[in-house]
């Protein structure tokens, strides 16, 4: 409704035609909590939109009409709702940031690594926010060379001040400065594996062995691994990767099928474009 409202004010003609392939255009760190933030923006400004049309005529209705001037406090009470409708997404959109901005950060670290281990393979690829078919979950990063696939699960808390904070495990659960973290992250990170694997599996033939990480932004952690999941902190995920990065598991062919099927996971695709005119 709004974009349709944009295009009539704004006289776009929307029978041009973008020249950008979003098919092959790949997904970007952080890119999912972007497309929830986009969402949560549209979903503020229609609610916007509507309310204050609805608030405008009761206005007019009560001025015209000189209906009873009670109805003033009723509409008094409708716009302190419409303050609050957009006022509760504030906190959710500042997480939504922060976890955009952690994912990033970690994106950045392993490029590095990648370039840096890349002088003895040249072959090391990094891919960002692979998303599944139905949009239920994604894997935040993804690093393929011919010495191992690896996943990264990025995460962001805000922390508190004058204290050292702390991630901690008892090899089962997780622990941010003493606090069981709620969340179940191995879970949710086994899952990721199995995900990709069985999308491997379904274009290759083979079932490869991944080699999962959890990665946290700013937090020291002393914790190493939970069952098969390495626990580490953003600036240190060099480690994981160096000290796999060994013996060469693939040849040229093999990694190209590999690099190929997740490519395809790492792309855009048909998904709703942020043209106006889509």
């Amino acid at each position: 409704m709004i974009n349709k409202l944009l295009t009539s004010l704004l006289k776009i003609d929307c029978n041009k035609i973008n020249p950008i392939d979003h098919d092959i255009l790949l997904r970007v760190a952080g890119q999912s909590l972007d497309e929830k933030i986009d969402e949560l923006h549209n979903e503020i400004l229609n609610k916007l939109f509507m309310n204050m049309g609805i608030f405008v005529m009761m206005i007019v209705s009560i001025i015209l009409f000189k209906l009873s001037n009670y109805l003033y406090i009723l509409a008094g009470i409708f716009y302190l709702y419409i303050l609050w409708s957009m006022v509760k997404h504030v906190p959710i959109i500042r997480n939504y940031k922060l976890g955009r901005d952690g994912e990033r950060s970690v994106a950045q670290y392993l490029y590095t690594v990648a370039r840096q281990l890349s002088k003895k393979d040249s072959n090391m690829h990094v891919y960002n926010d692979l998303v599944d078919e139905k949009k239920q979950f994604n894997i935040d990063h993804v690093v393929v060379s011919k010495k191992g696939i690896f996943i990264f699960e990025t995460k962001t808390y805000r922390k508190t001040k004058d204290i050292t904070n702390k991630i901690t495990s008892n090899g089962k659960e997780l622990f941010k400065n003493g606090q069981k973290i709620t969340s179940n992250i191995p879970l949710q990170v086994k899952g990721q594996v199995k995900w990709l694997q069985s999308e491997l599996l379904q274009i290759t033939g083979k079932k490869y062995e991944i080699i999962p990480t959890v990665a946290f932004v700013g937090w020291f952690v002393d914790a190493q691994k939970i069952d098969d999941i390495y626990i580490t902190q953003a600036k240190t995920i060099n480690n994981i990767l160096e000290n796999k990065y060994r013996d060469i598991l693939y040849d040229d062919e093999e990694l190209k099928r590999i690099t190929s099927c997740i490519h395809k996971l790492a792309t855009v695709r048909n998904e709703k474009h942020t043209d106006i005119c889509k």
